[in-house]
């Protein structure tokens, strides 16, 4: 091959590179050296590739530094930040599930990256009915291997082997829920920020145990999952704090009405034998809209309750519940700073909860008067 073509084709590579962000605007370029690596060019042609690069004002060259990409010339709109969605209507204030709660949450912190680099967001629904077998797959066209997404959960699980093939950067939030073995080709293709579920659960019983409670149930969904971190996160939890008791009950998916939920707690409390601290699920309180936990679910109101996850409607509850919370606005920004890297590469991240204490969990002389609001 003749040098011209050689030039002409490592500038139209190291000009796509540009284009697309591998090299972030104000960020140096590698030195000769690294490039002809990269490229698999010579240095010569390297040398004078970087001076038409100089020529056309793509870079500049700083002595001393290097060679710098001029903002001026990034053409990042072409490549946005793709924030995948399940519906619609799913970033909507009337939406009641905490995966969405988080979405908004997530969505925050990713749009103040985007903002800081010069980057384009877009959200993407990819159900019309927010079935996650129900996708519409031509959303789902633009998608190639310079594209940036970032999704939340297993719900998209479908979607895993067109991202995998189509070879897109992905930041993927795990929600440590599921453990599935086929999913773990996709996973470790990401970059993947985990939620420790495990390590949140642990820690709530350890919490309530300084409470003084000795007698610790779970209430949530799933829990039959194999190897599922929540349940195993509880039962380290008391085993570390050395406890006789332990009770969980697994709430069943789609009959979680108001009743059913009352009598489940109340026949798990009397088969338990009682209680008096509780591990919850923050989607039950969401989907019934309570107002006063104690009252309405028929609990005694010496059981200190946490819960996992900070629901933002907690403000008409009562009493407040003490949350495992995890900051899902940094967990955005994370995502987004990975996938806009110079070189984006699998990895993994463990965010772990921070506990914040509300009413739910005072000592019963302590809690103000429980009224119905």
């Amino acid at each position: 091959m003749r040098d011209p073509v050689r030039r002409m084709k490592l500038y139209e590579a190291i000009k796509l590179d540009i284009a697309s962000g591998v090299y972030l605007p104000g960020s140096f370029l590698p030195n000769e050296f690294e490039l002809a690596d990269k490229y698999g060019y010579s240095r010569g042609t390297v040398r004078s590739t970087l001076t038409m690069l100089e020529d056309d004002k793509l870079v500049e060259l700083l002595k001393g530094k290097g060679r710098r990409i001029c903002p001026a010339h990034v053409e990042k709109a072409q490549v946005p930040l793709t924030f995948l969605l399940p519906c619609a209507d799913f970033l909507s204030e009337t939406f009641l599930d905490m995966s969405a709660q988080d979405a908004r949450r997530m969505l925050k912190g990713f749009s103040q990256v985007a903002f800081e680099y010069d980057y384009r967001v877009e959200t993407v629904p990819v159900s019309p009915s927010n079935n996650q077998h129900d996708i519409d797959w031509r959303k789902l066209d633009f998608v190639n291997k310079d594209s940036r997404i970032v999704l939340a959960g297993y719900w998209y699980s479908d979607l895993f082997p067109l991202l995998l093939e189509r070879g897109c950067r992905v930041a993927f939030v795990d929600p440590q829920v599921f453990c599935r073995k086929c999913h773990k080709n996709f996973v470790n293709s990401c970059f993947s920020i985990t939620v420790n579920a495990f390590g949140a659960a642990e820690a709530g019983v350890e919490y309530l145990f300084r409470q003084k409670c000795s007698r610790i149930a779970l209430f949530f969904h799933h829990l039959s999952e194999p190897e599922h971190p929540t349940m195993n996160g509880y039962l380290s939890g008391i085993n570390k704090c050395g406890l006789r008791f332990s009770a969980w009950h697994e709430m069943p998916e789609g009959q979680n009405s108001l009743q059913n939920i009352k009598n489940w707690l109340k026949d798990f409390y009397k088969k338990s034998g009682g209680f008096d601290g509780l591990l919850i699920e923050p989607n039950l309180v969401l989907y019934l809209r309570l107002h006063n936990i104690y009252q309405e679910l028929e609990l005694p109101d010496n059981v200190k309750i946490i819960t996992f996850g900070d629901i933002e409607s907690i403000h008409r509850m009562r009493p407040a519940l003490t949350g495992m919370a995890f900051s899902y606005e940094e967990i955005g920004r994370i995502a987004a700073r990975n996938l806009i890297s110079n070189e984006f590469s699998p990895g993994k991240q463990l965010i772990n909860a921070r506990l914040i204490e509300r009413e739910s969990t005072l000592i019963f002389s302590e809690k103000t008067e429980l009224v119905s609001v």
